[in-house]
């Protein structure tokens, strides 16, 4: 049974027969289970909510016997009590055909809580509930999020029968409700298991996204949003939406610098498997052993962290220290490091200051030398420039004000990476790319071993995608997270920033697809996981 919408208290099933002119007057208190339909409608007006929802059941077994039956269990269906309601739509299923026009009837009717009931009873119904479809496809758009996810549900259980109502259901996908775009994402794969694919070409995508994402933007105060899609392990589309300032108004274009956020974490990954190539890391080495550094409180355990638990958060160290990153504020180990997985910037910056000390230069020169430089990337750095400041972006809050926009002059592996929506998903191609042994930047064991499992999470949740793409799984490898589904693991991560931005990215490299979505306000993370909920299965 799916849970009942939150409401005022609503007059009782006695009071709403009498208002029909089905109630007979009360069925006494025996303990004799009454039978025949008049006995049986008596009962529905009895105080006791044991004898009412027995009634209810036992009216489902008569069949379409009784008109009289029928219209008291739609009756029924707006009782205050959940479990008579429950009941009542349970026994409309029973009886089957003969109560689709009142329940088609009840499913357009002005109190939310009969409409989303109407909706259960016809699922149980089964096939006879298609001459419903059309009020059911209509259901889909109720303000109520309780019928819009019943309606969903029903469209499902009819099967192919029911594939006229595909175009509500791709729309339900990103719904502001995640069970109703659940619900949507599983009524497709039953009433249209085929026409997935002709909605996922880059046009039909680019179609779904020009409609999708500034109706979000203008509901979510969201000033500007830049989307780059990826199919073939190639940059197929990219749009800017929006703008980059809401007071200078300068528009967001494929090009428009925004803040990575935590999305830097994954590339540094990258970087850090170049050294690994050129045997000036080892991946499993502690690295105090490549530079000893005074951590607060001492503690001997510290010194068994290595870089594949820093890349794949098992360090033990938190996410931040008191008073952020790059003070001198204690760093006390949460667990014995290696042993479980816990988010951490803190793991991410010690590597890149022991690689700093081991490359002899700033994080921002070599990554620019080793990556950037040579994919082109003219518009991708971990450190602000004058150059990314005239492209740059600046950061919103809920209401869609300003925030100061960032300079980030010293390179934080965990945070500070500027891009664009096209060099970020080029990044993505690369890894693509070495995963099939065709990059010369990165070896195909390196980034095999970066999509590699390295620790399940088993307290998060994967990321919400339709279709196929539903994860069952979670893992971290090293940089990415990691969703295992029936299609294939997809990789991904996203990003936050204090300064008002926020970002995801994600790549199929069984498919190779991918998707990258940059966007500035706070309120982007809604955002995105709704367009993600609606295409993430490309």
């Amino acid at each position: 049974m799916l849970p009942a919408p939150a409401r005022p208290r609503r007059r009782s099933l006695a009071t709403l027969l009498l208002a029909a002119g089905l109630a007979l007057p009360l069925f006494g208190q025996t303990t004799t289970a009454p039978s025949t339909p008049q006995a049986l409608l008596q009962a529905l007006a009895n105080p006791d909510p044991r004898r009412r929802e027995e009634a209810l059941v036992r009216l489902g077994n008569l069949g379409p016997e009784s008109p009289a039956a029928v219209q008291a269990l739609v009756a029924a269906l707006g009782d205050e009590d959940l479990y008579l309601r429950g009941a009542a739509a349970l026994a409309l299923g029973r009886i089957g055909a003969p109560a689709v026009p009142a329940l088609t009837q009840a499913l357009q009717g002005p109190r939310s809580e009969v409409r989303w009931s109407a909706a259960i009873a016809l699922g149980r119904v089964g096939s006879p509930a298609l001459v419903a479809l059309p009020a059911l496809t209509k259901a889909l758009t109720d303000a109520s999020e309780h019928v819009r996810q019943a309606a969903a549900v029903t469209l499902g259980g009819l099967g192919p029968s029911a594939r006229s109502a595909a175009p509500e259901l791709t729309r339900l996908l990103s719904d502001r409700d995640e069970a109703v775009r659940a619900a949507a994402a599983l009524a497709l794969r039953q009433v249209d298991p085929a026409g997935r694919a002709s909605q996922l070409t880059p046009k039909a995508l680019a179609a779904t996204l020009d409609e999708l994402v500034p109706a979000l933007m203008a509901e979510l105060h969201v000033p500007g949003v830049a989307v780059a899609l990826i199919q073939d392990r190639r940059l197929v589309w990219s749009r800017g939406y929006g703008v980059r300032n809401a007071q200078t108004r300068e528009p967001v274009t494929p090009g428009t610098v925004f803040e990575a956020a935590s999305m830097s974490k994954p590339i540094f990954g990258l970087l850090a498997l170049q050294l690994v190539e050129r045997g000036r890391l080892d991946l499993d080495r502690p690295l105090e052993a490549y530079a000893p550094e005074q951590l607060l409180p001492e503690q001997p355990e510290r010194r068994r962290v290595t870089a594949r638990m820093a890349l794949s958060h098992t360090s033990g160290f938190p996410n931040w220290r008191p008073g952020g990153e790059e003070r001198e504020g204690p760093i006390p180990l949460r667990f014995a490091p290696g042993s479980r997985f816990s988010y951490s910037g803190e793991g991410i910056f010690y590597l890149q200051r022991v690689l700093e000390r081991v490359t002899g230069q700033p994080l921002d020169a070599w990554a620019t030398r080793d990556l950037f430089a040579p994919l082109g990337l003219t518009a991708t750095g971990f450190a602000w420039t004058a150059a990314l400041g005239a492209r740059q972006a600046s950061g919103h809050r809920d209401d869609g004000t300003v925030l100061t926009t960032s300079k980030y002059l010293h390179p934080n592996a965990a945070y500070s990476l500027y891009t664009t929506a096209e060099d970020y998903a080029r990044l993505l191609i690369e890894v693509m790319k070495a995963e099939r042994g065709e990059s010369k930047l990165l070896a195909q064991v390196s980034a095999r071993e970066a999509l590699a499992h390295q620790v399940r999470l088993d307290a998060r949740d994967p990321i919400e995608r339709p279709g196929a793409a539903r994860g069952t799984s979670v893992f971290w490898g090293l940089g990415w997270s990691l969703n295992a589904t029936d299609q294939g693991d997809i990789a991904h991560h996203g990003g936050s920033n204090m300064t008002g931005f926020r970002c995801f990215s994600q790549f199929s490299p069984s498919r190779g697809t991918g998707l990258v979505i940059l966007t500035n306000g706070t309120q982007g993370s809604d955002l995105w996981t709704r367009v993600v909920a609606a295409i993430g299965d490309l």
